[in-house]
């Protein structure tokens, strides 16, 4: 087993996971580990809007994951669920407006095949609106090793 580095504290990050999160922002995103070490990076470096912005793309993650489960008043939970991210997506300035368009339209069809693509594009978006926090986090943790 790897050795955990000197600033993993409890979180249980091994060097080989920070070689991996180093590498690129998705090997972050797609981690719990690594969505906690970034998101306290954040939080010591005072980055509140990519704080915002990775709760949001973890709200995406969550929508697209309870998207199999929606079947009528569930959907309309879903539905209400969609209209809250629209609404933190404003906060966001970051974000494509033409994505959110797109969500706004798939949303108001209430197509949850379009929902679901809307939502896997608004995902990427978020993913380039952490571009500028990831790269900060990159260097700090690249320096550690």
């Amino acid at each position: 087993m790897d050795n955990c580095f000197a600033a993993c504290g409890s979180e249980g990050v091994t060097t080989a996971d920070l070689d991996r999160f180093t590498d690129k922002i998705e090997n972050v995103l797609n981690d719990e580990k690594g969505r906690r070490l970034f998101a306290d990076f954040m939080f010591s470096s005072k980055m509140k809007d990519g704080r915002r912005t990775l709760v949001f793309w973890e709200k995406i993650e969550k929508l697209l994951a309870d998207t199999e489960s929606t079947e009528g008043a569930s959907y309309r939970r879903y539905l209400r669920k969609i209209d809250s991210l629209m609404d933190e997506a404003e906060r966001i300035e970051e974000l494509d407006f033409a994505t959110m368009e797109r969500l706004a339209a798939a949303r108001d069809s209430e197509s949850k095949e379009d929902i679901i693509e809307a939502l896997k594009v608004l995902k990427v978006e978020a993913t380039k609106a952490l571009k500028r926090e990831y790269n900060a986090f990159r260097r700090h943790y690249v320096n550690v090793k």
